[in-house]
């Protein structure tokens, strides 16, 4: 390998610890998902999906309703042989986790130490972005993947 060819890897800095910026590789998988560009979205109580507390509780009552009473239901039966289901579930969900970590921490590094963890967090201007709060609701509204239509703001 020579020097040249070296020079060209982009070095890690703070506002790109991985060498390359993240954001523009999620931008373009997010819109050609999406539709629509990650920018784009706006959170609207009562339209964005997980806004109200009556979608919540039904989420969650949902949830339990299934869990016990799948247990109920497969108490007194064989359990069933998924293990290669589970490990494509498993290897999806922590795919998708671990790009979202990324992305977080490509957007917090350069806030945090340049300012803080207190300016970060807790100031007016300091570093829920855009970008941040869009990977926020993803993986917190959505954690199964990015396969459910977010509201567009104006």
């Amino acid at each position: 390998m020579s020097l040249d060819s070296l020079k060209s890897i982009p070095l890690p800095t703070l506002d790109r610890p991985f060498g390359i910026e993240l954001w523009p590789i999620f931008d373009k998988a997010f819109t050609s998902v999406m539709g629509y560009a990650p920018t784009d979205f706006k959170f609207v109580g009562g339209k964005t999906p997980m806004s109200t507390f009556k979608e919540t509780a039904a989420v969650l009552v949902s949830y339990y309703i299934i869990i016990f009473g799948g247990r109920l239901l497969m108490k007194n039966r064989p359990p069933f042989k998924l293990n290669a289901l589970f490990m494509i579930h498993n290897f999806y969900l922590t795919a998708i986790s671990a790009v979202l970590l990324a992305l977080f921490f490509e957007q917090l590094l350069s806030e945090v130490v340049r300012n803080g963890v207190f300016h970060a967090i807790c100031h007016h201007d300091g570093g829920w972005t855009k970008q941040l709060v869009i990977l926020y609701y993803v993986r917190v509204a959505n954690p199964r993947g990015l396969n459910t239509k977010l509201t567009v703001g104006s």
